[in-house]
């Protein structure tokens, strides 16, 4: 499923996940897979929390970096579209308490 910048997302429960040296590693159980997200992808990572949009989470790359919104932006829907292909995401709606960890 593609990201768009409406899009509201949230982690995959099933998934474990520690953040290391501003860095965060993410293993998928099921496949024995690792995953790594460097400083920015942590930032939206640990952001992801099934209530802010697509354009609130590149809000906050705007806010922590020197970049516009319009790259901002860019670049989180390429890193939400990589992570909801690896099923490290899944579409969620606005709700309390949705988020899981």
């Amino acid at each position: 499923m593609n990201a768009t910048a409406g899009g509201i997302w949230r982690k995959n429960a099933a998934l474990a996940w520690r953040e290391i040296e501003n860095e965060t590693v993410i293993i998928s159980p099921g496949e024995s897979v690792m995953h790594e997200l460097n400083d920015t992808g942590s930032l939206i990572w640990r952001s992801i929390d099934g209530r802010r949009n697509t354009e609130e989470l590149a809000a906050l790359l705007v806010e922590e970096y020197d970049v516009t919104m319009e790259v901002a932006l860019t670049d989180t829907l390429a890193l939400l579209d990589e992570l909801s292909s690896r099923k490290l995401l899944v579409p969620g709606e606005a709700a309390p308490g949705s988020e899981s960890r």
